[in-house]
Parts: C-alpha cells; structure tokens; sequence
C-alpha cells in the first residue's frame, strides 16, 4: 500500500458524518424471507417492557435487555456465539420500571443501563464493566414519572445526555451527561400534548440530532429540531392522522433524509411520513395491519437494501416491506404466538448480515425469529472485523453475483448508526486481520488492486452499496474480497480504537456465471 493511499483513506474517514444516510439502492423487490421456528428464552422476570438490544460485553454477540414492571428488575439474556440467548438473569430496578435506555454515560466506551419508573421519579444509572455485569445502581430523580428514555449527545460535547418524556404532563427533560456516569440539572421543553413516544434522529441534515415525538389526542408528528447549542428550536407540527401511538424512524426512501412510521390513531394501521429534509413530514396512506398494534421496528429483513417493517399486533407479528419508493406493502403475517407479542426488535443477533427478528412472548419470554436467508452462489463470509456497540458487523449481499447481476449490491448490518464509511475491494483475503492503517481495527482485505468508495450507515446501522456485475465472461470465477472501514461518533462508539473505528467481517464475492 502506498503512503498516498494510506493518506488518502485515513482523510477520507476524517471527513463530518453524512447525515441520516443508508438503505436504499435500485434491487428489484425480493420475495419476503421466511423464518426459522422461534426459539423461546425466559427472562426470569414478568410483564416485560422496553426491549433493548446490544452487545454489552463486547464479545461480538447481541445481547437482550427487557424492563420488568412487575418485578422491579431489568432481565440480561446475554446472547451467545451462535446467536441463541441464554436464560435471563435479574437486575435491581427502581418499582414499576417502565422505561430503558442504553449508553455510554461515563466515557469508558462501556454501555451503561439507564431505568425509570413509569409511577414514580424514580430514576438510576447501572454502569457497565464491559464483561456484561453491572455495578450497584446510582439513583436520581425524574420530576414525573417516565415513560421514554434516550440517550444521545444533544449538547454536541461528546458527552450522552438524557432526553425523557413524561408520562403524566405535557413536557420533555433534557438532563445533560456530566462524562462521569451522572446527568446535571434537568432542562423542560413543553409540548402541545402529552407525548406518546419519540425517536431522537436527524431530520434537516446538519449533523445534530432532533427529537420528533407523537402525542395524546391530537393527530400530529412534531419535530424539536437540535438548536445547536444544547436547547431546541420551536417545534414544527405536521399533519398526520398518529395519535398516541407508536413511531419509528429510518430512512424508507433511500434518500439519506429520515423518515418516520407511525401507528395512526386507532393503531391498526401504519403511515410512512416522508422527511422533506427540513423537519417536516408528510403522511402517506396508511397500511392495514387488521389488529392493535403496540410496538414497530425497523430493519432489513429480506436483504434487498430497503428498509422493512415489523409490527407486534396481539398475538401476531407482522412484516410490510419497503419498496424503492419508500412506501410499505400489504402486511403479511410472520408468526403468531398464542401468549402475546408486545415490544419488537428488528437486529442481526449473529453477525452474520441478515436481519432477525425479537419480541417479548407473554410477559415473561423473549421469542427469537431467525432470519432463514439462503446462502446465494459465490458469496462467503470470512473474519470477525472490530465491532462496534451493536456487536458483529455483518457482510453480505442481496443475490449471487452472477454475470449481468445489474441489482447486485452489498449490504451490512451492526455498523455504528448515522455513520460514515469506507467499503473497500481488493484481495487477497486477510482471514486472521491486520491493522496497515495504525487506527486499531482489523482489515481483512489485502491492499492489492485496492479500490474504496464512500458508504453510508441508517439509523438502524444498516448500509446498502449498489455494485453491478459486467456482462464480461473473463470474470467468471475471480474472487473479489470485500469489507467496510466506519467511523462512529466517539461519544457512543464502544470499539477498541482510539479513533472510534470499526470494520465488518470480511466478504469473498466469487463471480457466477
């Protein structure tokens, strides 16, 4: 490798964070993807809420983290090499937890569990040893019950703040990160309504993170754009018939610019409201689910580089799938579950680039729907990469690359979310992996006939580059090593690189005829 190119890559990863990329690409739909049985952990607690998903050791795997109202605890399923869970072990939590959220709130790039109560102020910090155990929880108070947690560097000083929404008046907390595993004095920002539930996301492309939130009883999605001094702008209220339901974001077009789904007010329907960049959003027409949904996710799920849906709904969970123009088709039936299904998780338990899917069964199990993607002709994964907070990032593609493949493309899962990065092509392959470049993470792809181009992680960490097989009949057979280089936001990157890099496992792309 030449010190020019060395110089050009290591620049390239200096640059600002894109905003708000990812999915996206011109694959045709693929049919949706079946999924294995479920599998069935117990969690250890009851009347599970506020699924969290997230490599807590750093041991490459997904683990599961479930808020038990009943019980007064927080169940860890800590997730194995293979993708399973083992059974849920009890954490102490504040009575009536309704609410979690995952972070680094110390600055040791360890995630740390934050809880509230959904009756009470009571709050509490549980810090990580990055082994997945917890130390004592560190109390502190909320002024009203809580019925959201984020955590999320608002104030843009490299510290995770805590953004709360109440459960019993009409406002927003922001409780800046003091770095130290505590929070300051809490800021309010009134709303118009009480908030039913927000996403924190990037909405006008400036790098900041806003909060767009629903409310109760009124039919609206309001949009609390990041003022870029650690308060927030006015809010932009758009029309659209969600109230007090639940809302996910992503980017459903392809377009780099967020998008939300929302349940509509009887919450048996869902609305694509697309991003105009700005902070506003229009609703499209709504998708039928034909039961009351309580919980949505985002992700993947058929491989073809478009951001699908997952609904629990009673006893059913539902999948709609994204097409190019971001909109979501007719809801299909994945698997129904007698005791219930409530909170829904869309993530790559394995590692391995396909979407699965997790849901809390009844109250006290958390139900696993693997992804049964086939395995297309020519592709092999190869190498473990550096992971970062969401654990093994996957590398995989959306079909064979065969001859003429014009919707060939790859796709990964797990990588830092909203993030930058490289995806790099060349060989030969670097199994074990190596680290040329001097950032702390490990490369798999040789630096021979090197080629990189710039990609772009969505909310979910997930990223889609179109690559487009010639038609040449010399190429058959030529194996082409494949991997992506990100670079997260070092206020909540968990990677072991100084500079918060991180690399998905590596790829062998052996062209079909």
């Amino acid at each position: 490798m030449s010190a020019q190119t060395r110089t050009l890559l290591l620049a390239s990863l200096g640059l600002p964070f894109a905003a708000c990329g990812g999915g996206g690409g011109s694959a045709p739909p693929a049919p949706p993807v079946g999924f294995a049985a479920p599998e069935f952990q117990t969690t250890g607690g009851a009347n599970g809420r506020s699924l969290a998903v997230a490599d807590l050791d750093h041991d490459g795997a997904l683990d599961v983290l479930v808020a038990n109202e009943t019980f007064a605890s927080l169940s860890l399923l800590k997730g194995r090499a293979d993708g399973s869970l083992a059974t849920g072990v009890l954490l102490p939590a504040m009575p009536l937890v309704a609410a979690l959220a995952v972070g680094d709130v110390d600055g040791d790039r360890r995630l740390d569990l934050v809880a509230a109560s959904g009756a009470s102020g009571g709050a509490a910090v549980l810090r990580g040893t990055g082994g997945g155990s917890f130390g004592s929880a560190e109390s502190f108070a909320l002024p009203w019950a809580a019925r959201k947690l984020w955590l999320v560097d608002w104030t843009g000083d490299g510290k995770n703040d805590l953004l709360a929404a109440s459960a019993q008046t009409a406002e927003i907390a922001l409780l800046p990160g003091n770095g130290a595993g505590g929070f300051v004095a809490a800021t309010f920002v009134s709303l118009a309504f009480a908030p039913a539930d927000f996403v924190v996301v990037d909405t006008n492309g400036d790098r900041r993170p806003d909060l767009v939130c629903t409310g109760i009883g009124v039919q609206r999605i309001d949009t609390l754009r990041n003022d870029g001094a650690g308060g927030f702008l006015p809010a932009i209220a758009s029309t659209a018939p969600a109230q007090g339901g639940r809302l996910v974001a992503g980017d459903l077009d392809g377009d780099r610019i967020a998008d939300v789904v929302a349940l509509d007010a009887a919450r048996t329907a869902v609305l694509v409201c697309r991003g105009d960049g700005s902070g506003s959003f229009a609703a499209g027409s709504p998708v039928a689910l034909g039961a009351n949904a309580t919980s949505l996710a985002l992700g993947d799920l058929d491989g073809d580089g478009r951001t699908d849906l997952v609904a629990a709904a009673g006893t059913l969970l539902f999948a709609c799938y994204g097409a190019a123009t971001g909109v979501l088709g007719a809801a299909q039936a994945l698997h129904s579950d007698a005791l219930g299904a409530t909170w829904v998780a869309a993530a790559d338990v394995r590692g391995d680039g396909s979407v699965d899917v997790l849901y809390v069964s009844g109250t006290d199990r958390i139900g696993l729907l693997r992804n049964s993607r086939p395995a297309p002709a020519g592709l092999a994964s190869y190498g473990t990469g550096t992971p970062d907070c969401q654990g093994r990032i996957g590398m995989w593609a959306n079909g064979s690359p065969r001859l003429g493949n014009a919707a060939f493309g790859y796709r990964t899962t797990n990588a830092p979310a909203d993030a930058f990065g490289v995806l790099l092509q060349g060989g030969p392959a670097d199994v074990p992996g190596s680290d040329p470049l001097g950032i702390g993470a490990l490369l798999h792809v040789g630096f021979g006939a090197l080629t990189s181009r710039f990609v772009f992680s969505d909310p979910q960490g997930q990223s889609f580059m179109s690559e487009p097989v010639p038609t040449t009949p010399g190429l058959v057979g030529l194996p082409i090593y494949v991997q992506t280089l990100w670079r997260a936001d070092l206020s909540r990157t968990c990677s072991t690189s100084p500079a918060g890099y991180a690399t998905s496992a590596g790829l062998t792309s052996t062209i079909q005829p």
